[in-house]
Formats: C-alpha cells, sequence, structure tokens
C-alpha cells in the first residue's frame, strides 16, 4: 500500500494546497515560466499579462462570495474604487485640487484592502435578511451610490472628467519609476510591475485555494446550496456571510490600489455598472465556483485584444477602415463567448481545462 500513487492516509494530506508531487512540479515549472516571460516579451504583451493577473485578484474577490458563498454582489466594482482612491490617497501626490500623502506601499497596500473590506461589512446586515435578486438591487443601489460620491469628493477623485494621478509604486523607499539594475540584468518599470503583479496574483491564489479547503471554505459551499439547511446544523449566517463580503471587496481593493498605479491614472465614470458586470462575466467564462476559473478568465479577458489585433494583422484587416472599431469587436466576441458558455459550457473555461485534464490523464485508454 505504501508504494501506490496518490494514496491519502489522512485528511491532511488529501487536503493539502499542493497535495502531490505532480502539482508541485507543475505548479513550481509554470511559476518559473511566469517570472521569466517578462524577460522575452514585448512590453505590449507584459502589460496586458499584468493587467490579467491584477484582474484576476479581483475576479477571485467576486468568487468568494458569488461563486463559493452564493451570494449576489453587482457593486464589486465599487470596492475596486474604493481601493483605488484610498491608494491614491495615501500614496499619491497632493496637488491644488486633490489631497495625498505620498506614503509607502507597504502601508497604502494593505490599507485599500481594509478600506473596501469595512464598507463590504456594512452589506452584511443587509445580506442575512435579502438573498438573490432583492440582495442584488441592494448591491445595484451601492453603484449608484458609489459613483455619486466618486464624481463629488473632488478633493479625493479630482472630480468627474478630470480624474487625478493613482498611487506612486514606491516600496521601502525604491520607485519602480526608477527601474533596477542587476549585474547586467536591466529590469524596467513595466518588468517590475509585471513580478509585482504576480506576485499579489500567486499569493491571492493560494489564498483562495486554502479557503477552500477551511471550515470557512465549507461553511460558504453550505450557505450558497441552502442557507436555511446550513443554519439548521449550526453555520452562523451572519459571521460567514460577513466574511465573504469582507474577504471579496478585501481583494478588490487590492486589485484597484496597484491597477491604476500601473496605469497611472484613475477617472471616477470608471467605476460604473458596466464595469461591475464585467467581472461577473470573467467569473462566468473562467468558471464560477472554482479556483483556476477566474484566473482563466481574467487572461481571456486581458489578452483578448492582443489576440484579436495579431489576427487582423495577420489576414490584413488592422487599418482598413471597418464597421466596427476594435474596441466594439472586443466586446462583441466577449458578449457572444458569455452567452455560449452559459449554453454550452456552464463551468466556463474551467470546464474545459478539468475534461482535458482529465482525459489524458487516463490516455491512452481514455473513455
Amino acid at each position: 500500500m505504501r508504494g501506490r500513487p496518490n494514496l491519502y492516509t489522512d485528511y491532511g494530506k488529501e487536503s493539502a494546497v499542493l497535495p502531490n508531487l505532480t502539482q508541485k512540479f507543475w505548479f513550481f515549472v509554470l511559476l518559473f515560466f511566469a517570472f521569466s516571460l517578462c524577460l522575452i516579451a514585448s512590453d505590449y504583451w507584459i502589460l496586458l499579462l499584468t493587467t490579467s493577473f491584477l484582474i484576476a485578484v479581483a475576479a477571485w474577490g467576486l468568487n468568494i462570495v458569488s461563486g463559493f458563498a452564493g451570494q449576489i454582489s453587482l457593486a464589486h466594482g465599487v470596492f475596486v474604487g474604493i481601493g483605488t482612491y484610498t491608494a491614491s490617497v495615501l500614496g499619491g501626490v497632493a496637488t491644488t485640487y486633490v489631497i495625498g500623502y505620498e506614503l509607502d506601499m507597504i502601508i497604502w497596500l494593505p490599507l485599500s484592502g481594509l478600506s473596501a473590506a469595512l464598507i463590504g461589512l456594512l452589506i452584511a446586515p443587509i445580506s442575512v435578511r435579502l438573498k438573490g435578486l432583492n440582495l442584488g438591487l441592494v448591491t445595484l443601489a451601492l453603484v449608484f451610490i458609489g459613483s455619486h460620491l466618486f464624481s463629488n469628493l473632488k478633493f479625493i477623485t479630482g472630480g468627474a472628467g478630470l480624474g487625478r494621478k493613482a498611487a506612486k509604486l514606491v516600496l521601502f523607499g525604491f520607485d519602480f519609476d526608477e527601474g533596477l539594475v542587476i549585474g547586467s540584468l536591466i529590469l524596467e518599470k513595466n518588468q517590475l510591475t509585471y513580478m509585482l503583479a504576480l506576485f499579489v496574483c500567486v499569493l491571492a491564489g493560494l489564498g483562495v485555494k486554502n479557503l477552500t479547503r477551511s471550515k470557512t471554505g465549507r461553511a460558504y459551499s453550505a450557505i450558497r446550496d441552502g442557507d436555511i439547511a446550513a443554519e439548521a446544523i449550526g453555520i452562523n449566517l451572519f459571521k460567514f456571510k460577513s466574511s465573504a463580503f469582507a474577504l471579496s471587496s478585501f481583494y478588490a481593493g487590492i486589485t484597484g490600489a496597484l491597477m491604476f498605479s500601473v496605469s497611472g491614472g484613475v477617472e471616477p465614470s470608471t467605476f460604473n455598472l458596466i464595469y461591475s458586470v464585467t467581472f461577473i462575466a470573467i467569473v462566468i467564462i473562467g468558471g464560477g465556483g472554482t479556483v483556476l476559473g477566474p484566473l482563466f478568465g481574467a487572461l481571456f479577458f486581458s489578452l483578448m485584444p492582443g489576440a484579436i489585433q495579431t489576427a487582423m494583422h495577420s489576414f490584413g484587416f488592422l487599418g482598413q477602415d471597418l464597421a466596427l472599431s476594435l474596441g466594439q469587436i472586443e466586446r462583441v466576441i466577449f458578449g457572444l463567448f458569455i452567452i455560449l458558455f452559459l449554453i454550452f459550457e456552464p463551468r466556463g473555461l474551467w470546464g474545459i481545462w478539468f475534461r482535458l485534464r482529465n482525459y489524458f490523464k487516463a490516455w491512452p485508454f481514455s473513455y
């Protein structure tokens, strides 16, 4: 029995984050490959990948509250905005119109997540009393409230149509704008931000994986499958729904703090209803209620513009007068994929990957 592979003798080993040597091997191989990409890819693709890693963090946050805990949230973009402006105030530069304290990233990054989490906790009492579409309407109201506040708190946001500069990427006194020289290796700002985004993405992903195998994760699943039954077996609905919204908002706040610091500026109208719905679409396409699904969805959403541009260039369409602009083509394709996945593959890209993995695990005896 000792020589049989994948035979677990206790629950701890079976529920480990990486339970076997094969998973550990491929995890470190893919991690090494991902870190190496920033040394060989062009600036355009590095920016797309950096964006995809940060969007994946926010998508994981939405997946916690909606995919794992089964609560509808249409206000995820608002929590991203709260994290963005918390970081912009604490780590940004003050001007005549906006405030800024130019603090270090080690201070404003966790505080951005915590500020969003505190606002997320305000929904907790409502989430216990409401569910389904009623809860969705409450979170929809938060979108309109947030949009109004972002547009009118000009000393924080700069106001609608103007915006402000985001937080400066300075960690322990080191400015990312200056780049880094290690011997003959020269790392520019975009490469450093890529590594930072990848590091945060890996930590967030491991956190979600660890959450699913914990008591809290199992409580989320019970609430999603039936909150009345969950309460009957002793699960505290207020406690676990509160933690789900807080964790979800924390992930969103971290994303907002970093993503707009990479782009350099932020405008209040960004955090509208369409922005929140985009995260829902990413989770649907990737695969809700799974660990890897939001990552797949974020990569698909962020890399799609580059793939479309490359395809149009290859077929000679780039630069020609078309009925639709490149942005419109992207939205049409993204919408079509949402419809197709909902009809033919409700588990999204994760479902496709799951079937392929199982097929090749049993190959050549697949059936």
